[in-house]
């Protein structure tokens, strides 16, 4: 049932990745990197519904039909349904492991930017590989 809220979920989760990102960062550099990042998702959906479509012709347009890229589209437009027990897809093993970790990697980042202050910055030590690069401009 996973494809009756969306068709391209890893796209999604890079569209939402990455304007977390942009307004968490917010630098241009951070802004051309999530749009080529999103750009490059945006190219395989369109490509793999592309290769679907030639691989199996009217069968993979009749799923296209009832599905969409923007999540829960298809259910808004009445193309879809959720079942009665779309909810026991969010209580499997996986997807609580994932929500327990990000909560606790979110109320931990105080004591991870603590640890992260106390680390010494010694900035370019000499007898690397990219000496002759950068010990020109030190």
């Amino acid at each position: 049932w996973r494809a009756v809220i969306t068709r391209h979920p890893q796209y999604v989760g890079q569209v939402m990745w990455s304007a977390a990102h942009l307004a968490m960062v917010g630098t241009s550099f951070t802004a051309l990197t999530m749009v080529l990042l999103v750009g490059h998702h945006a190219f395989a959906c369109w490509n793999g519904d592309r290769r679907l479509e030639a691989e199996h012709g009217e069968n993979f347009l009749k799923i296209k039909e009832k599905t969409s890229v923007i999540p829960f589209q298809a259910i808004w437009e009445g193309r879809q349904v959720l079942p009665d027990d779309y909810w026991k897809e969010l209580v499997r093993a996986p997807i609580v492991l994932i929500a327990v970790g990000s909560i606790g990697a979110y109320f931990a980042h105080p004591y991870m930017q603590a640890g992260a202050a106390l680390a010494k910055n010694s900035g370019l030590n000499a007898g690397g590989i990219l000496d002759p690069i950068f010990l020109e401009f030190n």
